[in-house]
């Protein structure tokens, strides 16, 4: 699996599964994820973490489920990408 992949995935998940009114194009890999960014809430990072985990097979572990990481896309697909591959970038 690329890097790639992870992000389109992300970027998936967030247009046909999240209740969000986003285009894929309006994703952009540095801002964040939150207020002043893409506006999500507490009930839409959850409904996004337990969409990840299935999509992608695994499951955070609660030292994992740092607000940090979800700071934005690129940070998310990178720490996902060597989650499911063992790799650094």
């Amino acid at each position: 699996m690329m890097i790639e992949n992870v992000v389109n995935k992300l970027k998936q998940i967030i247009v046909s599964d999240l209740d969000v009114d986003l285009k894929l194009e309006d994703i952009d890999l540095q801002v964040s994820l939150f207020e002043g960014g893409l506006g999500f809430d507490s009930v839409i990072i959850v409904e996004f973490i337990s969409l990840i985990e299935e999509r992608f097979k695994f499951k955070f572990s609660n030292e994992e489920l740092d607000m940090e990481l979800f700071a934005n896309l690129d940070l998310l697909s990178k720490f996902i990408y060597k989650k499911l591959t063992g790799n650094h970038l």
